[in-house]
């Protein structure tokens, strides 16, 4: 095997895990769900990142050892961060889903990528490129589309159904987490600031559930054990492993290609799941994601701003739940 063959045979699994990342977060908006149908949204949270940050603190440990200099020097930011990106993001996520259906949470959240690169070039002192521009406009036509429901009369009215509202909040608050980094995280591994911010989410989330709910101490059923392990190691820690390791080989423009699979994937479970997906759906999810490509595609060298090294979270540039 020559070196290019070996070099291609090594893209190829990257793209794998970025894929399987992508359909991990579009099984998140179904699982959770399902979760918070049987467990209040701040338990089913504080459940599913006290787990994942079980996993990762060690992990990290075992990995490449904890900066605890760098994570001094960083503190104020990665606690904006774990504020803003964990806890806000899935306050938003778990409430909004006990009002609207995962495939409508997972298209909203879709508009993300787009987002996250105009916040980032306002952060940067740069102005967005024309493809930043045109991809948030298709992004946010998508979002439209989806929760007023393809209605002239909503959008007149501006009836917006509570559930999206608070998805769409829970996206903005992931966009401030990809975009914060870029410029004012120094000298931390990409690891360690997705770690940090989720073990910091976890404490915030597991200290308000002690207090505002009553479920939180109460050992979930079987199912529910299920639905947390899911969501705390396949998208929290493996998720956010394989999107972190796919930025340092292929670089995050291209990585945010495959968080278009996120909107996709999670209107497919839907239909499988015998969940009727109407045509307003269908055509948010492609003003999304032809948002999301031609941000990532339609590009020149001049324009480029650099996504942060953390935004897989979501990130998606997700979309990550």
């Amino acid at each position: 095997m020559n070196l290019s063959t070996h070099r291609l045979g090594g893209l190829s699994a990257v793209y794998l895990r970025l894929v399987l990342t992508a359909l991990m977060w579009a099984g998140v908006f179904h699982v959770g769900q399902y979760a918070v149908a049987h467990m209040s949204p701040l338990a089913a949270s504080a459940w599913r990142f006290g787990l994942a940050a079980l996993i990762f603190v060690p992990l990290v440990a075992w990995r490449e050892g904890w900066s605890f200099e760098g994570l001094r020097r960083n503190a104020l930011v990665l606690t904006i961060m774990a504020v803003v990106g964990v806890f806000g993001f899935n306050m938003g996520l778990f409430y909004g889903l006990q009002a609207t259906s995962a495939v409508n949470g997972a298209l909203i959240v879709g508009v993300n990528p787009a987002l996250t690169a105009v916040l980032a070039a306002f952060i940067n002192r740069r102005l967005p490129s024309g493809a930043q521009i045109v991809g948030l406009v298709l992004g946010l036509a998508g979002v439209v589309v989806v929760v007023s429901h393809g209605s002239w009369a909503t959008l007149a009215s501006l009836q917006v159904a509570s559930g999206d509202a608070l998805v769409l909040l829970g996206a903005l608050c992931w966009a401030i987490y990809t975009a914060l980094p870029q410029r004012y995280i120094k000298g931390l591994s990409s690891v360690q600031v997705a770690a940090s911010t989720v073990t910091g989410g976890a404490v915030l989330m597991v200290a308000f559930a002690s207090v505002a709910t009553t479920d939180l101490v109460q050992w979930p059923s079987w199912t529910m054990l299920a639905a947390i392990g899911f969501m705390g190691i396949f998208g929290s820690v493996l998720a956010y492993l394989w999107w972190n390791d796919g930025l340092k080989v292929i670089g995050p423009t291209q990585a945010a290609i495959c968080m278009n699979f996120v909107p996709l994937f999670a209107t497919l479970i839907g239909v499988l799941r015998g969940q009727h997906v109407g045509a307003a759906q269908w055509v948010g999810a492609a003003l999304v994601v032809g948002g999301v490509l031609v941000s990532a595609l339609w590009k020149k060298k001049a324009d480029v701003v650099p996504a942060s090294p953390t935004s897989g979270a979501t990130g998606p540039q997700l979309c990550k739940a």
